[in-house]
């Protein structure tokens, strides 16, 4: 018998580690080339895709009279969440294609890392519970 020390909401934040990484690679690399003529601002977005795997597991709304009925699931892992990479929208592109709004990238980029921030607190404490448990379990 295995016991699971770490549930789906620590994969989730696992996960959202990593893609909030790649999007902040992202957001950097928009910044990087503000000046490059042509370049089109790129986006990761994944929120939904990574709600939708967290709570993939519950009941879905069908009503089934036989186990081998499928009752409505849609079993997601959530280390399969990719994300989708997207041009970002800029009604106002410059003259020379150029789609990089300074303005929202910095604002985008500092809501990212608030984000993995707050992510990494989420992890930290789950592991000071975790040390918590193993240190009084001895008492």
């Amino acid at each position: 018998m295995s016991v699971k020390i770490f549930d789906r909401n620590m994969a989730m934040l696992e996960k959202a580690m990593e893609l909030r990484s790649k999007r902040n690679s992202m957001i950097a690399a928009n910044i990087a080339n503000r000046e490059t003529p042509g370049y089109r601002a790129q986006d990761l977005v994944f929120e939904k895709a990574l709600n939708t795997a967290l709570y993939s597991n519950k009941p879905g709304e069908l009503n089934v009279t036989d186990p081998r009925h499928f009752d409505g699931r849609q079993e997601i892992p959530i280390e399969d969440v990719t994300g989708s990479q997207i041009n970002s929208h800029n009604p106002d592109p410059r003259v020379d294609g150029n789609t990089v709004n300074l303005d929202k990238e910095m604002a985008k980029l500092a809501e990212n890392q608030l984000m993995y921030q707050a992510a990494a607190r989420s992890v930290n404490w789950k592991f000071r519970l975790l040390k918590s448990a193993i240190m009084e379990g001895g008492r």
